[in-house]
């Protein structure tokens, strides 16, 4: 019987120490699993690259709203708009990382900072709204810079050129100013301008285009570009009572931008 016994105690004590073994092995060999998911995960962080790049080009300015408003309790004036379009230059600096995303193709994001020359607006001031009192001309100019987080996608797939689709979302500063009204009409007096004013905007960006490798480190490429500038206003005239100055919700622009990369 006793025995019988110790071997009974010895089977148990060999189970639990199988068990134990078996179970330290397992949680290694888990452990070891998500460190190498880790190690895989690495290169691909690793493969994160700055780049830089300057666009310019032209681009061509849509504006202008006709609008009627009180000046004060017994004035009120028409500002029809003129809707020619005006060419404008637009350059813009982009600081970013780029990375791989999946096999052909790779995204980058960094901030744009932009500029674009003035965009000249004009039209005709109707005394009482009234279209047969067209007795002055108008014309003022809009400055747009902007600040914007950017990201661009870039399709590799081998070809002698590469496609990219690009978006941009950010804060504009648009600068109002040199409002000025022309009589046409002898009998007409000049009017207070409206004074400059700057409004701070939301803006975006929308792009397509491609792009060629030069060597190693540079591209050149050609790409298509709509923006809004956002909201844009003029302060108040001298001796103004009502309203503010002239205002757009919306000013848009579309052209072509000749851009250079350094990829480091």
């Amino acid at each position: 019987m006793m025995l019988e016994k110790w071997r009974d105690n010895l089977l148990l004590m060999s189970s639990l120490t199988a068990a134990t073994s078996t179970g330290f092995a397992s949680s290694q060999i888990e452990s070891s699993g998500q460190t190498t998911t880790l190690f895989t995960k690495l290169p691909a962080i690793l493969t994160s690259s700055w780049v830089a790049s300057l666009s310019l080009g032209p681009v061509w300015e849509n504006a202008g709203d006709t609008q009627s408003f009180y000046l004060a309790p017994n004035i009120e004036k028409t500002y029809a708009a003129n809707h020619s379009s005006h060419a404008l230059v637009d350059g813009e600096i982009f600081l970013g990382i780029q990375r791989p995303l999946r096999e052909k193709l790779e995204g980058q994001i960094g901030i744009a900072v932009a500029v674009t020359s003035n965009a000249s607006l004009s039209g005709n001031i109707w005394d009482d709204t009234d279209p047969l009192f067209n007795n002055y001309t108008y014309n003022y100019q809009v400055r747009h810079t902007h600040l914007a987080l950017k990201g661009k996608l870039l399709a590799d797939s081998g070809y002698i050129v590469t496609p990219w689709v690009s978006g941009s979302l950010g804060v504009g500063f648009n600068q109002v100013h040199d409002f000025s009204n022309t009589p046409t009409i002898s009998q007409a007096v000049v009017m207070p301008n409206f004074t400059s004013n700057t409004t701070t905007a939301f803006t975006y960006t929308l792009g397509v285009g491609v792009e060629r490798n030069l060597n190693q480190h540079w591209q050149a490429g050609l790409g298509y570009e709509f923006a809004d500038w956002g909201n844009s206003q003029l302060g108040r005239a001298s001796g103004q009572a009502l309203n503010t100055g002239l205002s757009l919700s919306h000013l848009y622009t579309n052209g072509f931008l000749f851009n250079l990369t350094y990829h480091a």
